[in-house]
């Protein structure tokens, strides 16, 4: 990371040098002013979090609505022209600016892992969208069609699989080598903000102090949105945001048929990237409109490429699983949801929902992308460039979605700090960009894993004293007591659960020191251990405090968040059997869990 962020400042690794340390004259880059509105976007965005942490109340929904619009329309039509140049700039060099720059960067993006690590190894998918990911994966693995109805032990309704194969495959490497879905999740959260620490540090190289500042403020603004959202619980849309830099930069670079390509990768990710297509293909009927049929071949190709197998494997799956299950899942779960007083959402949508008005969803949304069309088409005309359009058409979707969920609004953030990122680096080599954009791939998908055993150990031990500081006896737990001997705590009813933070997947034994609660003259207590939905054991727990030995296997551990699920055939009440005062329903007292390497 350090390599990468101190690239102006030490010896820079080769393949960013053509990029750092091009030319003066060829700098085209945002100004700082761009940059500050776009910072200020991102907060405006994660206001309503930030106002119930900070001030105990939640924001204006409708007022963030007005206020992010602004801002987001604002930095579009302030947008640098296409033939606009920055004044020349001294060739980049080693300075106490720069110096200032690659260090804060590198503080902030190793906050921003070590916070998005201790998430992932703490709490359980947020939602059920890594679920039914997780579960897709799997299927396919095992050589069958993805696209099909799910249901998990940790959810209770059924899923369908509605996203792209670009979008679900990067998860297929976690699911092979045991990793946590959310080391995906993180690794594209870092992308960009890791871009924008580099982008800092060569303008302060070149003495643009107020540029690498604003940069800075950037980046940190990008890591408080992703981090008040708690995104990393719940976060896919991170597997392909590396491809909206790409995309960027070969938008930027005047390289149409292989910015074409990346849309068409990108709508097979998500379809919700068509919004961008029009602003594309009108940038190249401006610029170099003999190209529009390479470019259409380009990216329908490209999209056709990823979907055709799956569709000619189980066209009727993938036709239910991305196409109709939007319109099903809407009317069932989700507008009955949204249109009750206090289900906010930034948006359009949610207000027609909860005024009664849904029949004017979908012309509302029409009128609102022909007029963003329409505005960039004359925008396109004057030499603006095509980038900050897309972002604006994009955003225009977002609001007036049919499925308003708040971290549509990332792609929009991150298309237009990625516009900002190609401007303010110098053209290369095509190689030379796909090098670079390669090696800080390969960087922060290599941090993740790295992090992740600074947080959690390969061998975890909780115990009820641990409970104030990450609570690992999650639920069904009593408060802790004290005999003399031991601290433990009581497992009140017939089930319990117990995180075991892991940074390996090996076969290991867990180790309960443990003490039912009924006596010698009456039946033992019979236990099943449930690790990640993977049964481990169906064992009789004799009176006396002793140690429960159960064998894990590989196949059930995550490297990340593992959940140990105890279930119990029965309780008893010590006042009811005339053994104390105690009115409780006891199944177990828990005084330790360990893994261990295995027998």
């Amino acid at each position: 990371m350090a390599a990468n962020i101190a690239v102006s400042v030490g010896e820079p690794n080769r393949t960013l040098r053509s990029i750092i340390d091009g030319r003066p004259h060829m700098s085209r880059i945002c100004t700082s002013g761009t940059l500050a509105i776009l910072a200020l976007a991102v907060l405006i965005f994660a206001w309503p979090d930030l106002s119930v942490a900070y001030r105990g109340t939640p924001a204006s929904y409708p007022l963030v609505t007005v206020l992010f619009t602004c801002a987001i329309v604002a930095m579009v039509v302030a947008w640098p022209r296409a033939d606009s140049t920055a004044p020349a700039a001294p060739m980049p060099r080693m300075s106490a600016a720069a110096i200032a720059s690659a260090c804060i960067g590198a503080a902030a993006i190793a906050i921003a892992l070590y916070r998005w690590t201790r998430l992932m190894a703490w709490l359980p998918y947020g939602a059920d969208m890594l679920i039914v990911i997780r579960e897709a994966t799997r299927r396919f693995l095992n050589g069958h069609s993805p696209y099909t109805i799910y249901r998990s032990y940790d959810t209770t309704w059924e899923m369908a699989m509605p996203y792209g194969p670009v979008l679900w495959g990067p998860f297929v490497v976690p699911q092979l080598l045991r990793l946590d879905f959310r080391t995906v999740t993180i690794a594209g959260e870092l992308f960009v903000p890791m871009w924008c620490a580099v982008a800092a540090s060569v303008n302060a190289s070149r003495r643009r102090v107020a540029d690498a500042v604003a940069w800075l403020a950037l980046l940190a603004a990008l890591a408080l949105a992703l981090d008040v959202q708690r995104f990393t619980l719940i976060g896919h849309t991170p597997a392909y945001w590396p491809l909206i830099l790409l995309f960027a930069l070969m938008t930027s670079r005047s390289r149409p048929v292989a910015a074409a390509c990346l849309l068409g990768v990108l709508i097979a990710a998500r379809t919700t990237m068509v919004a961008v297509v029009p602003v594309f293909l009108m940038g190249v009927w401006r610029t170099d409109r003999r190209r529009l049929p390479a470019v259409l071949i380009a990216s329908a190709g490209a999209a056709a490429i990823m979907l055709g197998p799956f569709v000619a494997w189980d066209s009727r799956g993938i036709w239910d699983s991305m196409v109709l299950s939007y319109p099903r899942v809407m009317a069932a779960a989700v507008w009955p949801v949204l249109a009750r007083p206090g289900q906010e959402t930034i948006g359009l949508t949610e207000w027609l929902l909860e005024h009664h008005r849904e029949s004017l969803v979908v012309p509302l949304q029409a009128i609102a992308m022909l007029g963003v069309y329409a505005a960039a088409w004359a925008a396109l005309a004057r030499r603006q460039r095509a980038l900050p359009w897309m972002a604006l058409a994009l955003f225009a979707f977002s609001m007036t979605t049919l499925y308003p969920v708040h971290y549509l609004y990332y792609d929009v953030l991150l298309l237009l700090a990625s516009a900002a990122i190609a401007d303010a680096l110098d053209a290369a080599s095509l190689g030379a960009e796909l090098a670079a954009w390669g090696l800080s791939l390969a960087i922060v998908a290599a941090l993740v894993p790295i992090a992740a055993r600074v947080v959690a150990p390969p061998f975890p031990h909780v115990s009820p004293g641990a409970l104030a500081v990450d609570r690992p006896l999650r639920s069904g737990f009593a408060t802790t007591e004290h005999d003399g001997l031991r601290e433990f705590a009581w497992v009140v009813g017939k089930e319990a659960r117990i995180v075991l933070p892991r940074s390996s997947a090996a076969g290991a034994d867990i180790v309960i020191t443990a003490r039912s609660p009924f006596e010698r003259h009456q039946p033992p207590q019979q236990m099943t251990a449930i690790l990640n939905g993977t049964l481990l054991t169906e064992a009789a727990i004799p009176p006396g405090w002793q140690e429960i030995r159960i064998a894990a296997p590989s196949s059930a551990w995550w490297i990340g968040f593992n959940e140990l699920r105890l279930l119990f055939s029965a309780t008893v009440s010590p006042r009811d059997v005339g053994s104390g005062d105690d009115p409780r329903p006891l199944a177990l007292a828990v005084s330790r869990v360990d893994v261990v390497e295995r027998r």
